[in-house]
């Protein structure tokens, strides 16, 4: 098991999407990554050409646009899938920042998004949590 701890810290040196998973973690379909947005920004229309994605509200609110199409808002818990290869943009119109987590099939795009770092778990009721 390697249990993961998400920071929701706003953005941290400049990286908005950060992966998750420690190096050698053992997945080899799945990435995990988090993507924060500052409290009124955006994102252009984006597509993980070779990644299907499944993004889930942590904190806050992010608006996931479908370019010309539909608009879903994402609140903590809330999540939609965006297939391989669509164009989706994601915005935060509050006044604070939002957190999303992204799990990702793998693909060399995915692979080469920065790592956060691993912090050792020592809470026994994270694990359970986790578990």
């Amino acid at each position: 098991m390697y249990p993961i701890r998400i920071d929701t810290r706003p953005v941290r040196d400049g990286e908005p999407v950060t992966r998750l998973d420690p190096q050698g973690a053992p997945f080899e379909e799945l990435a995990a990554a988090r993507i924060q947005l500052l409290a009124g920004t955006a994102t252009e229309a984006y597509a993980y050409e070779d990644s299907e994605a499944l993004l889930t509200g942590i904190d806050g609110e992010v608006e996931v646009g479908d370019p010309g199409r539909a608009r879903i808002t994402l609140r903590p818990g809330a999540c939609v899938m965006v297939p391989r290869g669509e164009l989706f943009t994601l915005t935060n119109r509050t006044s604070r920042p939002a957190t999303l987590l992204a799990v990702l099939t793998r693909s060399p795009a995915v692979d080469e998004l920065p790592r956060a770092d691993r912090t050792p778990v020592r809470d026994e009721r994270h694990l359970q949590a986790v578990a």
